[in-house]
């Protein structure tokens, strides 16, 4: 019987092997999030039984909901959307991750509701590295003074670096800016050494971003197929 999600994890797997191989990058050094919004919890089990264990998510109420459904997994959890002011709660209590820090009034909250749960949030600085409109995050030049004032909240740590570059059909282009994404990231280092995650890199570019120095890749369609 064919089974889509197992092939479609075989398939990927080859595909990150080998970029890795041909990027001389230990497969063991980059994370994988299988970004698993709007898909059902018994294929999450199948993908989590498939060797993964960080998921994604994009919306807060969908995030609470599954890692209660599914709290039996030992799934690290990632919340990679936008988080809006009255869903902090909610992701405070049922993330581990928060990749989409752009605002310091979120910032102020997430720490807050973080006490509360009387834990430490991993959180990454979302950055709009081509400073396209339709795109959260903070503007490069803004990234050590944003570092800063996240790392006077005692309840997030600072782990690293978000980014979503454009996806053109110029694949010199797009490892271009890849590449800047990864020099800004080195800047961050030298002053946070903590936060030595790069989150980039998705099922449409991912080659290029391992190819480019990323360490955390976000992969939804490549493992749960096309959305319907």
């Amino acid at each position: 019987m064919h089974d889509p999600i197992n092939n479609n994890i075989k398939v990927f797997k080859e595909r990150f092997l080998d970029a890795c191989s041909k990027s001389s990058r230990k497969a063991s050094d980059i994370s994988i999030i299988a970004v698993s919004k709007k898909k059902e919890n018994s294929i999450i089990r199948q993908v989590f039984a498939g060797g993964f264990k960080n998921f994604g998510e994009n919306f807060a109420q969908e995030l609470a909901q599954k890692s209660e459904d599914l709290k039996d997994l030992n799934i690290v959890w990632h919340f990679i959307g936008p988080i809006q002011s009255n869903k902090v709660n909610l992701v405070a209590s049922s993330a581990d991750w928060v990749h989409s820090i752009d605002r310091k009034k979120i910032i102020s909250k997430l720490d807050n509701a973080c006490k509360k749960n009387n834990k430490v949030m991993n959180v990454c600085i979302q950055i709009n590295i081509d400073n396209e409109d339709t795109k959260s995050g903070i503007h490069p030049d803004n990234l050590l003074e944003f570092s800063a004032f996240i790392k006077e909240h005692t309840n997030l740590k600072l782990r690293g670096m978000m980014v979503l570059p454009k996806l053109s059909d110029d694949l010199t282009h797009n490892e271009k800016v890849m590449r800047k994404c990864f020099a800004l990231h080195a800047n961050l280092k030298l002053v946070n050494p903590d936060a030595n995650i790069l989150s980039m890199g998705t099922t449409s570019d991912f080659e290029s971003a391992i190819k480019c120095g990323s360490n955390m890749i976000r992969i939804g369609e490549s493992i749960f197929g096309k959305r319907l």
